[in-house]
């Protein structure tokens, strides 16, 4: 385990920046410095003895025991019961260094000032078969569990910790080793941390489970971390690593108190790597990753993956709560399944902040945040408390990841989003979505994507200041947004302390990677803060902050604060800083000699307000004398428009459906037109009279635009309107209204998803529209014939964007469906004649009687030790609505368990048989039943 130096103060927490390895090797932490035990009796003594007594982490102990008196350090017996048998409040155990076989819980009960604690790095054994609970604490205060290393590596062990206490539990400097098995019944998390008062405060700190359990296998295989209903203090979960958890790395939703995370790895874990929400909650200083290129040869499948998870379950403690925020975060999606977002703010979710994180999203259609609209998500999971505003600044968004947007607001009126940069220049990438949330403000930022800056769905953003090029900087290395010279200036001299800070606290990752090369490759580099090496050194030396090294097939991986001053190398290695590549050249080229502006690169300051770190774009894209021409003065106060000058030409684009016809169009405006970069030579404009027509055709998945000033008066084409899209300004219009005297109306685009959330079945469904469809993932086994879509869904999701609305939908099997982001009932789509999809007043009768009405039956596990198992039969059509576990549906009959969690279902009939056995809540739709 890793040395472990407790930090006054959060924010002075290093990031942890991707790696394969971290730095809690247990040599450093056998060098633990400031804690001591005083002489204890020798291993092996014939009698045993206890010493003095003392204190240990602020705990103190009446006396201290060696365990080798009693225990068998070679691990061959059984150590759980002479363990247990001589605890008592005011014991603490040291453990020298050993094997010891633990076969059995040891639990401690209530018992105050009560630990076990090995300074030299001891080992848990855990037998094959054995499920073991290694320190269990329920109701007791300053009780500590340190530096152990729990082997699980025999077939089907499992080992965990239960710190339930009223305040002062600590967990610290231990290392779970061996993926935890498939059982064939529920396993619990690795730790399971309550604090019982409600101003007391537990800590995890340094605790380690990269090996992690059998992805898919949710709760037959483990968890990482978490707190139950009955928290309601505080727990600080501090420079930790949990890696592959089946179900979750950190689930701390459903309890009234804070989980505050600090530091450490979240990477691969199914369903979420870090799961919380609350006003004194937040997560910072992390690093969370979904990469399943890092998997280390799990044999299971992801149900579904997600980096932050923002959500409650209120019903399962007294009160409400709302809040949180993510702060000098790393979030990276690249390799995954099924990821739809690095942050998922759920609809149970209330508001939240995202500041100075950094986001790598790799994956197509996967979002970086993904603020969905507030609802009842069912009778005893009610949506938090107003506000719900999302808050991102300070941020920057990179990656290569194509479709959809980088940033989607549903319904969450107040939100904001300012000096933030997002560089995602893939096809058919949008940067922000907002839909139906008023007063909602993006500005003083960079959005540099291939498809709308800003996109307006039933509302109205206020923008100002946005730049659509140059790229992003990370959070902390500068200005990210492109504001004027006289805004930039105020932002620089108020934020230089704290970008100077933050410079020198942010820990960075650099590797050197031999890929597999046969010629050893030299090299060395200095930085201006601390270096350490995080892979085994080898020939590597590092000394004060130089690395002098060498790298062959291998990799060597170093983190560091501050900036790299010099580098050198004497061959041809791949380097990477932060899991970007670089070129040597790019190294070294920086000091801390930041000046006014915060920039960390001296010589670009002249030219530079944003203090990027790429000093070949600085002074070509983000200068104060572009920033004062394009911003400060042209923006006129007699328009809302998202534009910055009135000036400025309005934009038309024809976009075409990849595989559909050819596109031959026309149209013509009331003044000039020039061509934009996607319209080709074939393309005519033809000027008379102060009029200009324009003649083109366009296909297979290809765009023309052109720039215009006057009015577009007319346009026509050889096709029907749903085999192309026009866009006036980025909005899409009907073109059918060019010319008529509502012709500046537009036409909203609806976003349609069917979910399998990673079933094996294959769902078949079938929808029509009455305006246009579009699928924007991979198409696989799904064909979109003009306005009707025929598609299957098997554990992925499939979504279309789609104007007008949907006329007809079928559906054969369980799938979650969502329009706009709001679960929807796929009865309820195309049952209506109205032109307003949201109006239920005008469904025709006869519509209506062909309509069977879905109910929903929730069975809620309350959180109980015991296994409630349950059967029951419908008339009509039965789908299973949560994570199918141990949940089966046949036909109109399930079949299921629960324990701590919920199992949802919709039905349509009546319920013609139901049967229970243990402790459960029964709920159709809004209203608690019997069971019976």
């Amino acid at each position: 385990m890793q040395k472990d130096s407790d930090r006054n103060d959060r924010n002075q927490l290093l990031d942890k920046i991707s790696s394969d390895e971290t730095s809690m090797g247990r040599r450093s932490y056998l060098r633990m410095a400031g804690v001591a035990l005083g002489s204890m009796a020798a291993a092996g003594a014939a009698a045993e003895s206890a010493s003095a007594a003392t204190t240990v982490r602020g705990i103190s102990f009446d006396r201290v025991l060696n365990a080798a008196d009693f225990c068998d350090t070679s691990g061959n017996r059984d150590c759980s019961n002479a363990i247990e048998n001589r605890l008592s409040s005011g014991t603490l155990i040291k453990f020298p260094k050993g094997t010891y076989r633990i076969s059995s819980t040891i639990s401690t009960g209530s018992m105050n000032n009560v630990g076990l604690y090995s300074e030299e790095g001891a080992t848990f054994e855990i037998p094959s078969g054995n499920h073991v609970t290694v320190f269990f604490n329920r109701g007791g205060r300053n009780v500590l569990f340190e530096g152990f290393t729990i082997d699980q590596t025999a077939r089907g062990a499992f080992a965990n910790m239960k710190i339930l206490c009223r305040d002062n539990g600590q967990i610290r400097n231990v290392e779970i080793v061996g993926r935890a098995p498939n059982a064939d019944d529920r396993l619990d998390q690795h730790i399971l941390a309550d604090v019982y008062d409600a101003d007391g405060t537990s800590i995890i700190k340094n605790f380690k489970a990269a090996d992690g359990g059998v992805l898919g296998a949710y709760r037959n295989s483990s968890g990482g971390i978490q707190a139950g209903p009955s928290h309601e203090g505080t727990l600080r979960i501090i420079d930790c690593h949990l890696e592959e958890m089946a179900n979750n790395g950190i689930y701390a939703t459903r309890c009234k108190g804070a989980i505050q995370v600090e530091g450490g790895i979240y990477r691969n874990n199914d369903v979420a790597q870090v799961r919380l929400m609350g006003p004194n909650s937040y997560v910072e200083d992390a690093l969370i990753e979904i990469d399943m290129s890092k998997a280390r040869d799990n044999p299971g499948t992801p149900r579904k993956m997600r980096g932050l998870w923002v959500e409650t379950k209120q019903s399962k403690f007294s009160g409400t709560k709302n809040g949180g925020h993510a702060r000098n975060c790393t979030f990276i999606v690249r390799d995954s399944p099924n990821s739809l977002e690095a942050i998922d703010l759920d609809e149970t979710g209330g508001f939240f902040e995202v500041d100075n994180c950094y986001f790598v999203i790799d994956r197509d259609n996967t979002r970086a945040i993904t603020a969905y609209g507030p609802e009842d998500k069912a009778s005893n999971y009610p949506k938090a408390p107003k506000p719900w505003d999302l808050t991102v600044k300070n941020s920057s968004i990179t990656g290569s990841a194509a479709d959809r947007e980088s940033i989607k607001i549903i319904n969450r009126p107040g939100s904001t989003i300012e000096n933030t940069c997002i560089q995602q220049t893939a096809n058919g990438r949008d940067g922000v979505t907002v839909v139906n949330a008023g007063d909602c403000y993006v500005g003083e930022s960079t959005i540099n994507v291939d498809g709308r800056a800003v996109r307006e769905v039933d509302t109205n953003v206020q923008t100002q200041a946005i730049e659509t090029s140059g790229s992003c900087p990370l959070p902390g290395d500068g200005d990210l947004s492109s504001g004027s010279d006289s805004d930039s200036d105020s932002t620089d001299s108020d934020s230089d302390s704290t970008t100077t800070d933050a410079t020198e606290k942010k820990t960075h990752e650099l590797v050197v990677n031999g890929e597999g090369g046969t010629e050893l490759i030299n090299y060395e580099f200095s930085v201006s803060g601390t270096v350490s090496q995080t892979d085994s050194p080898g020939e590597d030396t590092v000394e004060g902050s130089t690395v002098s090294g060498a790298v062959r097939a291998g990799i060597d991986s170093f983190e560091f604060t501050g900036e790299i001053t010099s580098f050198s190398i004497d061959g041809s290695a791949l380097l990477t800083l932060d899991g970007e590549e670089v070129t040597p050249e790019d190294l070294g080229g920086s000091s801390d000699s930041s000046t006014d502006s915060g920039s960390t690169d001296s010589s670009t300051d002249s030219s530079t307000d944003s203090g990027s770190t790429d000093s070949s774009t600085d002074s070509s894209t983000d200068s104060g004398s572009t920033d004062s021409s394009t911003d400060s003065g042209s923006t006129d106060s007699s328009t809302d428009s998202s534009t910055d000058s009135t000036d400025s030409p309005d934009t038309l684009t024809i976009e075409t459906a990849e595989g559909g016809p050819l596109v031959e169009y026309e149209f013509t405006v009331d003044g000039t037109v020039s061509k934009g970069s996607g319209a080709e030579s074939s393309d005519t404009l033809e000027s008379s009279n102060g009029t200009t027509t324009v003649t083109g055709k366009a296909g297979n998945g290809y765009a023309d635009d052109f720039e215009f000033d006057g009015e577009l008066t007319a346009f026509s084409a050889n096709v029907d309107a749903d085999n192309y899209t026009v866009l006036v300004n980025g909005e899409e219009i009907d073109p059918s209204s060019v010319g008529s005297s509502d012709s500046d109306s537009t036409a909203t685009t609806h976003e349609l998803v069917i979910d399998g959330e990673g079933r094996s079945e294959l769902t078949n469904y079938e929808f029509s529209v009455s305006g246009s469809v579009s699928q924007t993932d991979d198409p696989g086994e799904d064909t979109v014939e003009g306005t009707t879509v025929i598609g299957a869904v098997g554990g992925g999701l499939d979504s279309f964007d789609y104007t007008g609305e949907v006329t007809d939908f079928t559906i054969d099997g369980p799938a979650k469906v969502t329009v706009d982001g709001e679960e929807v009932d796929p009865s309820t789509l195309g049952s209506s004649d109205s032109t307003d999809s949201t109006t239920d007043s005008s469904t025709d009768s006869s519509t209506d009687s062909t309509v069977e009405t879905a109910t929903k039956l929730t069975i809620d596990g309350m959180g109980t030790e015991d296994l409630a198992t349950y059967e029951f039969s419908v008339s009509g059509d039965l789908a299973l609505l949560t994570e199918a576990d141990n949940d089966t549906v046949s036909g109109s009959t399930a079949k299921g368990q629960t324990r701590e969690g919920l199992d949802e279902y919709r039905f349509t009939g009546n319920l013609t048989a139901f049967s229970l056995d243990g402790p459960a809540r029964i709920y159709l739709d809004e209203m608690k039943v019997e069971s019976n």
